[in-house]
């Protein structure tokens, strides 16, 4: 898989320079869809093909892009956002084919890679975007993400509506800048809600009931930076614990010896979401889970 283009997250205090083009942030997995021939796959960050999970929108793709050879960068969601998602996190077909059909899910697309063998990465991202509304019938689930372009005296406003959409927030891409796979650039920003922070989950504290886990462990700039407990649903906390799971591994910082003492699990980094009431020296006050980030 192609690795893909990361924003990098600013201030909304960020001035703009130039031309560049606004997009709202999406509640959502992101997703790279590429074909070969007849095979059709859907790769997660975590390098997960998630194709089986989601055969609506497989078969969506397979009948609205007239090309058999093609490489695209979207957001995967459903109603409800995030959360709602997790729950097609299933590995049970016949539940698949049930969910495919109660909860359908929606690939949002925002760019295009490779089309017909032609490696697009070195276009400019206007020119790239006028290759994707050519190439792919927007319907049965693949919608297009919307754009316009915006410069220092408007994106703000943009930004605003965008919250009142209900939507996560903006991601500013500078309108001439090409795709650059697998790193985190500052052509492309995302502004988000001023009152979520990311953060990494580096593992879980054991419950003292009969819930999968007590509480998240976190790190931020490479330090514990505290606990989340709250924000999750029974549902979420199964789904959120077998997560971990699949990536367990060494913790790589050092907790407080009451917080060492209940150490669950431990695992790689793993990026996050929480909200906050404010932070406080460095320390979130009255945290609340929000969601992994895969984006």
């Amino acid at each position: 898989m192609i690795e893909p283009m990361l924003a990098t997250l600013v201030k909304e205090k960020l001035q703009l320079e130039g031309k560049w083009v606004i997009e709202p942030k999406y509640d959502g997995e992101r997703i790279i869809a590429q074909r070969n021939k007849d095979k059709i796959d859907l790769w997660t960050r975590r390098h997960v093909n998630a194709a089986y999970k989601f055969p609506e929108i497989v078969e969506a793709l397979r009948r609205n892009i007239n090309s058999d050879n093609w490489i695209l960068d979207g957001e995967l969601t459903v109603e409800g956002g995030f959360r709602q998602l997790l729950k097609r996190n299933v590995e049970d077909k016949f539940k698949i084919g049930i969910l495919s059909w109660k909860m359908p899910a929606t690939y949002n697309l925002f760019d295009i890679l490779h089309l017909d063998g032609e490696d697009l990465t070195n276009k400019t991202l206007l020119e790239r975007k006028g290759i994707l509304l050519k190439a792919v019938y927007f319907k049965e689930g693949i919608d297009i993400v919307p754009f316009q372009e915006a410069g220092d005296s408007n994106w703000k406003n943009r930004f605003k509506e965008y919250l009142d959409e209900g939507f996560e927030g903006v991601v500013l891409k500078k309108a001439h800048s090409t795709y650059e796979a697998g790193k985190r650039s500052d052509k492309w920003l995302k502004v988000k809600k001023q009152d979520t922070v990311d953060v990494y989950v580096v593992g879980a504290t054991r419950s003292t009931g009969s819930i999968p886990f007590g509480a998240l462990i976190l790190k931020k700039d490479g330090k514990f930076l505290g606990k989340v407990g709250t924000g999750f649903s029974d549902r979420d906390r199964e789904i959120i614990l077998h997560i971990l799971k699949k990536n367990q591994a060494p913790l790589d910082i050092e907790l407080p010896p009451e917080v060492e003492s209940e150490l669950l699990i431990s695992t790689r980094p793993l990026l996050a979401e929480i909200r906050v009431q404010e932070m406080i020296n460095g320390s979130p006050r009255a945290p609340v889970w929000v969601r992994f980030r895969w984006d």
